[in-house]
């Protein structure tokens, strides 16, 4: 009898390693082929709806912060087996509205600022790209906290750069809602203007390198 059940038992483990192993194989082979600009029959397209989705920025000084939002272009997530696996988020850097000042012209001054070559170049990059390249469930979280961490390589003004953040994703069968709250540092992407590494003796001139992104992403099968 115990001979009986340590058969079964090997049996059970073998048939499930053998499934766990041919669905890794799978969906490594996926991830190939979507990074080879291919869209398999298994994956679930979603489009990014550009109207519901949106990326808030915060920027920080001596002795004060700017606000405002970007808008968010068009862009695809790609679901397998219930997974999100990769995707692309683009961000159109034409879209930049500043939020905290009140006064018209002074805010379209900081707007124009913020479009020109001493931050953002607009006119040359009107969008920045977020590349997925892979997503990981983050263990024993709790409802409403990040559970994913997610990797990518960020273009703005022409560089990439990987990054990686944590954030909460919500998967359902027609829709994912996808919230992030990360910093990243500007100079690594070119973006000079008071920045501490580029320039000495800037004093209360000193415009921190880290800034603040808030992504609000929707996606519709």
């Amino acid at each position: 009898m115990k001979t009986v059940k340590k058969l079964i038992m090997l049996i059970v483990t073998v048939v499930f390693m053998t499934a766990c192993g041919s669905n890794g194989e799978k969906r490594a082979e996926i991830m190939e082929r979507l990074e080879r600009g291919e869209i398999p029959a298994e994956v679930v397209v979603f489009n990014i709806d550009p109207i519901d989705s949106q990326v808030a920025w915060r920027g920080t000084k001596i002795g004060g912060e700017h606000d405002g939002t970007i808008g968010v272009g068009q862009g695809e997530l790609y679901v397998y087996d219930d997974e999100l696996l990769s995707g692309e988020v683009v961000i159109d850097m034409t879209q930049i509205v500043v939020l905290d000042i009140q006064d018209p012209t002074n805010n379209a001054r900081l707007q124009a600022h913020l479009e020109s070559d001493d931050f953002f170049s607009v006119e040359t990059y009107p969008v920045a790209n977020f590349e997925i390249t892979s997503v990981q469930a983050i263990e024993n979280t709790l409802p409403g906290e990040n559970n994913y961490r997610v990797f990518g390589n960020m273009t703005i003004k022409g560089i990439t750069h990987g990054i990686a953040f944590d954030a909460m994703i919500e998967l359902a069968d027609d829709l994912i809602i996808a919230r992030a709250d990360f910093d990243l540092d500007r100079s690594r992407w070119d973006v000079r203007f008071g920045s501490g590494s580029f320039f000495d003796n800037l004093g209360d001139n000193l415009i921190h390198d880290d800034f603040n992104l808030k992504l609000h992403i929707i996606a519709r099968k």
